[in-house]
């Protein structure tokens, strides 16, 4: 048996490969999902072309981007009360941003307390 000073978070990270231990993390604590914003209207979007395809698959790339440089900046683990997607996920493996998801809003409220940070409910945080 090990005494361990600071939090253990019994969760799997979300990627096989990212580390399963870290040491003096900065976390980000999202209680917003890991995915581009979902449009407010209730607009049609057609794609009848590979070209329109492409074009909305590079805005969603690049909103993915954002939202792993804006972690990356201010974390090295992130914590998600919400699933992320496969594409998501591989992007954070990529940048080597270990992440966890899932975890209860009381979970998080506790991290939060322990590590005093704050909740971030929106990557514009």
């Amino acid at each position: 048996m090990e005494l361990i000073y600071g939090i253990v978070v019994d969760k799997d990270m979300s990627h096989p490969q990212m580390p399963k231990q870290i040491e003096d993390a900065k976390i980000a604590i999202l209680t917003c999902p890991f995915e581009p914003p979902k449009l407010k209207t209730k607009h049609k979007v057609e794609i009848d072309i590979v070209e329109k395809f492409e074009t909305l698959r590079e805005q969603e790339q690049k909103c993915f981007d954002d939202m792993g440089r804006k972690c990356k900046d201010a974390a090295t683990l992130v914590i998600c009360q919400w699933g992320f997607d496969d594409e998501a996920n591989h992007l954070l493996m990529h940048q080597n941003l270990p992440a966890v998801r899932w975890l209860g809003g009381v979970e998080l409220e506790l991290i939060a307390i322990a590590t005093v940070e704050e909740l971030c409910q929106g990557f514009k945080n």
